[in-house]
């Protein structure tokens, strides 16, 4: 299995690079089947939709409304499923939830350990990316509450990221597409952890921004944006990877180059600049590191030795998963709620971009495929599922795909809000493994 995912990843890569590459100008051997099949169409049969001020508030209202069902509704299943008589903010204060609460209380030194391989006093929270925190702890500055700044945070966050997603695919498709994405992304089985204490919030919104002002080729507030995509999350990073395919692709760059239309070239070089405002946004984690143990690095040494992750290619991860489900002594419910999903996903999102990838722009694909190979790109993954939430693209290729089958979109989200509910009640009651 190492082997043939391996195989279909680099496959997937080059079909894509070669597509970028015709598209962006350069002459390279092309016939009706690359034409057709591999350059395709993009974004030709949709031209995009301009949406009204009152609509993004609707949307926003409708978002903050879901929210706070889905709070609701975990209210519900804990009360009269499972019993439990603690506070409702207590359910959330699960798994990772505890390190981001202990970075917005006091910082990375808030929490420590003690490591057979790393001596005394290890800042174990230093694997973990400073926004999310550091926003919390600027809510909790207000309320004096960090657990419920951190659900502040979070709800804000989501809301203002499907207002950011809806304007992004309106922008570049059209209005029913972009409904269908924001509830897709919504109703996904994990999507409550964009109420939880945990980072997917950000991730969401900042990336859905940086797509936003990018398709509009706004480019310095589209590197904002990416530099805090980065500080929200490790994977951020391959945002870069987007807005580049993006620029090259908008601007046919390569076309301009052959045409030797150096004045418009150089005009369009300068759009590089804000990009890179996404290795800033790595650097300061880096120095982050660097402060608190003079190792810029610090953060691969404690996901190996404390947190039992080292990097790897896809291919081991997707063969360590199924290895793990295979096991006897794997439980059957921890493999049902966690390993199971997290291999499906990891071939239904190579599926829908090889599905789908001559009817978008090579920018969605190649976000969605560099995401989704990052966030595989370990020995042990336990929480792909959860990375996979705030994968945009797929839930932006899924809602094109089925924009005209009404029996398959109804589908989805009835059964996306049935998982929904049962993996949240997993989540919030601490079983099951659902991290």
């Amino acid at each position: 299995m190492k082997i043939i995912t391996l195989i279909l990843v680099i496959l997937i890569t080059l079909i894509l690079l070669y597509r970028t590459l015709i598209i962006s100008g350069v002459r390279l051997p092309h016939n009706n089947f690359t034409d057709k099949y591999i350059k395709g169409s993009g974004y030709a049969s949709y031209g995009g939709e301009k949406v009204s001020a009152k609509s993004l508030v609707s949307i926003g209202a409708q978002a903050l409304a879901f929210r706070l069902l889905i709070y609701f509704v975990s209210y519900l299943t804990m009360v009269f499923i499972a019993d439990q008589k603690a506070d409702f903010i207590s359910w959330w204060y699960k798994w990772d939830a505890s390190n981001y609460i202990g970075i917005a209380d006091g910082g990375y030194t808030e929490i420590t350990i003690s490591s057979g391989i790393m001596g005394d006093n290890v800042y174990q929270t230093l694997v973990f990316l400073p926004l999310y925190p550091a926003v919390t702890w600027v809510i909790n500055l207000i309320i004096h509450n960090t657990m419920l700044a951190a659900l502040i945070t979070s709800t804000i966050c989501y809301t203002a990221g499907i207002i950011f997603l809806y304007m992004a695919v309106s922008l570049k498709y059209n209005i029913s597409i972009a409904t269908k994405t924001v509830i897709l992304i919504s109703v996904f089985p994990f999507a409550f952890y964009f109420g939880g204490m945990l980072p997917e919030s950000t991730v969401l919104l900042t990336a859905s921004a940086c797509m936003y002002f990018s398709f509009r080729k706004k480019w310095w507030p589209a590197g904002i944006f990416a530099m805090l995509c980065t500080l929200a999350k490790l994977q951020g990073i391959v945002i870069m990877i987007f807005m580049g395919v993006e620029w090259l692709e908008s601007n046919k760059i390569f076309l301009l180059i052959r045409n030797k239309d150096w004045k418009s070239f150089f005009g369009k070089l300068k759009d590089i600049i804000p990009m890179c405002l996404t290795i800033i946004g790595l650097l300061i984690y880096l120095l982050i590191n660097y402060y608190y143990t003079h190792d810029a690095f610090y953060f691969l040494k404690l996901q190996k030795y404390v947190w039992a992750h080292s990097f790897a290619d896809c291919g081991t991860c997707i063969s360590n998963i199924i290895n793990t489900i295979k096991d006897p002594g794997t439980e059957f419910n921890v493999a049902l709620a966690e390993y199971i999903p997290e291999l499906i996903l990891f071939f239904v999102t190579l599926y829908i971009i090889l599905r789908c990838f001559a009817r978008h722009g090579s920018s969605i694909s190649v976000f969605l495929l560099s995401y989704t190979v990052m966030s595989y790109s370990a020995d042990w993954v336990i929480s792909g599922s959860r990375y996979l939430s705030v994968a945009l693209p797929l839930f932006i290729m899924s809602a094109e795909l089925i924009n005209k089958r009404p029996v398959i979109y109804r589908f989805l989200v009835c059964a996306g809000l049935l998982l929904l509910v049962v993996f949240m009640y997993c989540h919030t009651k601490g079983i099951n493994l659902v991290v």
